[in-house]
């Protein structure tokens, strides 16, 4: 049997409206989707042993911090072997927002030497905040290209992108988009060799 529900989420700031959540319900999953980008905040979905749990990353609150780097292992701005950065501070990874100073404009966002080939990646954005994520969870079972291995660390992404919970944080660049405007942000991938 399926079912379908809708409820009060949350109320957008300064008089943005509503954000209502949808639930679908059947006898194979769970699914909550609130009205605010389509977004999927939960879906349970059952193991082999027909034990159903979330499969959908994400956070109970957000408290909206923005924290300086200086100091930290955060602060990247200057390079770092990544590798050896990781070992010196005792992290585990990166899977953290970075808030880059913002502008509408295209700015830069990171670069990445790798001095094995002499590979150079420059990325420029419009956005005002970039995920770095540096493959915290590969662990040498995933095969990739010509048999390939991925083990812990082995790939990095960069993901130019908005605030998470700008939306619920007044002091964050605005993310709403109002009736009859555009979304228009761009992100460039610059190669080269050094």
């Amino acid at each position: 049997m399926a079912s379908v529900t809708r409820a009060a989420f949350g109320e957008l700031p300064s008089g943005g409206g509503t954000v209502e959540k949808f639930q679908l319900q059947s006898d194979l999953l769970r699914v909550d989707i609130i009205s605010w980008g389509c977004t999927i905040t939960a879906l349970e979905v059952k193991d082999r042993q027909g034990r159903a749990s979330d499969v959908v990353l994400g956070f109970a609150e957000l408290e909206g911090e923005v924290a300086p780097v200086q100091g930290t292992a955060f602060d990247l701005r200057k390079p770092v072997e990544l590798g050896k950065h990781l070992q010196d501070f005792h992290l585990n990874g990166f899977d953290h927002n970075f808030c880059l100073k913002g502008s509408k404009e295209k700015h830069f966002c990171a670069r990445v030497h790798h001095a094995a080939s002499g590979r150079v990646l420059e990325v420029y954005t419009t956005q005002p905040g970039v995920q770095f994520y540096t493959g915290n969870f590969l662990d040498g079972t995933l095969k990739g290209k010509n048999g390939a291995i991925y083990p812990k660390h082995s790939g990095f992404c960069l993901e130019t992108q908005n605030w998470p919970d700008a939306v619920n944080q007044p002091h964050f660049p605005p993310v709403l988009l109002r009736p009859g405007e555009e979304y228009d942000h761009t992100t460039w991938f610059k190669f080269s060799v050094a």
